[in-house]
């Protein structure tokens, strides 16, 4: 498998190791942050870094594209991963890609609409050991009973806006895992992006008796790690991650129950091997049923629709529904008509008081000065209307194609 890499972070040189590990190719570099160029060298000496990312939009080069965080600003990343969505042959994206959930949207719009395979890489979500949680939170453990509340603390040295909100997006793909949809979210922190967002609280409504709720915690020693507990009517088991999830070991599950606590540590978890085990078996169908049933971007997309929520919520100081929804071609069109529409609707209204202070001065004068206007104002109307059938005519063609 030939494998191109856009970006670099931890958690790309994590994949980049396994790719080279199980013996794939890398054709191309490109982005190379200064804090793991030493490292980049050192693994692929062989392959010069690129600042020709557009050349990645030529199937021929390579059979999957692996996007890190890299160097490029948001708005560029947006605009290459759209592109790509169109034009790649596939795509692993490390999670999250960018703070904006509208570019999500954008980009699972572009695969569906291509036939792309887009998968995300997020270490934690993942793990075996998130099934066993989920089936606890749903049915209850023998040890503490029935779970009543789940709680995730995230530990970070840096409480920086950019880094909490990075973090709180894995934890949230993390929590729908365990908890099932989250339907609204309500934060409490601060309102100023420059301000430290150590204070940071969600408390989150779920489908179901019991409550979830993530927050930052101090970070001892400096350490950046969480603690997903699961509070039950006995007791409590809490799922200890490590700083560095991708090194697939210092996952630990302690329960506490009865005056009794027991520890176990949990079996290395190589989450880079299996992502690039899982992308290696999706290149393989190539029919657009085949690469959307093997895309996990509209998983990627909800953990971001939560994130996003939760933006809102400190910036309105209120709770947050969270509403999942794809956009489509339809539904931009839609879009574009109603804000074009509340246009009309201010122009027209604009037009009505310019043409009665005109049709003062017609009386004065005793002859028209725009003689037309209602012919226009007609025109502009009915284009409007026309512009509605666009897309029953656009399916038609599709479906002619």
């Amino acid at each position: 498998m030939r494998i191109a890499f856009l970006g670099t972070d931890p958690d790309a040189l994590s994949l980049l190791r396994e790719v080279i590990r199980a013996g794939h190719d890398v054709v191309w570099l490109g982005e190379v942050r200064t804090e793991e160029a030493q490292e980049v060298r050192r693994l692929v000496p062989h392959v010069r870094a690129s600042t020709d990312w557009e050349l990645l939009l030529d199937r021929a080069l390579a059979d999957a594209v692996v996007v890190g965080r890299g160097t490029a600003s948001a708005d560029l990343r947006a605009e290459q991963l759209k592109r790509m969505a169109t034009d790649a042959a596939a795509l692993l994206v490390v999670h999250p890609a960018t703070n904006s959930v509208l570019t999500y949207y954008e980009v699972d719009m572009a695969r569906r609409e291509s036939g792309c395979l887009v998968r995300h890489y997020n270490p934690l979500a993942d793990h075996p050991v998130v099934g066993d949680l989920a089936r606890w939170v749903h049915g209850g453990h023998d040890a503490i009973g029935r779970v009543v509340q789940v709680t995730c603390d995230r530990a970070l040295a840096e409480p920086a806006r950019q880094i909490v909100l990075e973090h709180f997006a894995r934890d949230a793909e993390l929590l729908r895992a365990v908890v099932g949809d989250i339907r609204s979210t309500s934060a409490i922190g601060p309102r100023d992006h420059g301000s430290s967002y150590a204070s940071l609280q969600v408390q989150m409504a779920v489908d179901g008796d019991f409550s979830a709720r993530w927050s930052v915690a101090p970070a001892a020693g400096g350490v950046n790690g969480a603690t997903l507990t699961l509070i039950g009517e006995r007791g409590a088991i809490a799922l200890l991650m490590p700083a560095d999830p991708t090194t697939g070991e210092g996952w630990e599950l302690r329960t506490e129950a009865a005056d009794r606590v027991e520890s176990q540590r949990l079996a290395a978890w190589d989450a880079s091997r299996a992502s690039i085990e899982s992308l290696a078996a999706a290149i393989a169908p190539v029919d657009a049923e085949g690469a959307a049933a093997a895309s996990t971007w509209e998983t990627a997309t909800e953990a971001m629709e939560v994130a996003d929520a939760v933006e809102l919520s400190l910036q309105k100081g209120k709770s947050i529904d969270v509403h999942h929804q794809k956009l489509t071609e339809r539904l931009a069109f839609r879009g574009t008509m109603a804000a074009l529409g509340c246009g009309v609707l201010i122009l027209g209204l604009i037009v009505l008081v310019v043409m009665t202070l005109l049709g003062g001065v017609e009386a004065v004068w005793g002859q028209p000065l725009i003689p037309y206007w209602p012919l226009v104002l007609f025109g502009l109307l009915a284009v409007f209307l026309l512009l509605q059938a666009v897309p029953l005519m656009v399916t038609k063609r599709k479906q002619r194609e």
